[in-house]
């Protein structure tokens, strides 16, 4: 028998499962593709946890969920991702929230975003 594209990517290293969602998402298979980045981001792989991130940042393929979306742009945050930062703060800036997407935009800057700088400079 077959196995499914999330049961055979349990036996699979981060990085080829990251790999696995990619394809998924761009075939349109969003919800799917969800699982698989979420499998990677809780392995620690920074790009997954932006993607997973966006996903639920969008509501793309997954019920939108800005506390979700939050806790992954963290995690990558944490690691060193200066995109989770920047894409953060512009997550804050859709809620209306400029003292939190100031903060962010900084933080992506110090991480070294160039369009974080940018952003700041329209904004204030």
């Amino acid at each position: 028998m077959a196995r499914s594209n999330t049961e055979a990517s349990r036996h699979r290293d981060p990085r080829t499962v990251l790999e696995a969602a990619c394809d998924l998402y761009e075939a349109g298979q969003r919800s799917r593709a969800a699982k698989l980045f979420k499998q990677a981001a809780a392995a620690g792989v920074i790009e997954a946890q932006v993607n997973l991130a966006n996903i639920y940042d969008a509501g793309d393929g997954v019920r939108s969920d800005f506390q979700a979306a939050r806790y992954w742009y963290r995690r990558a945050i944490d690691r060193g991702s200066s995109e989770a930062a920047y894409n953060l703060a512009v997550s804050y800036l859709n809620r209306d929230n400029s003292r939190w997407a100031r903060y962010w935009l900084l933080v992506a800057e110090k991480l070294g975003d160039e369009d974080a700088l940018e952003l700041l400079e329209k904004l204030y």
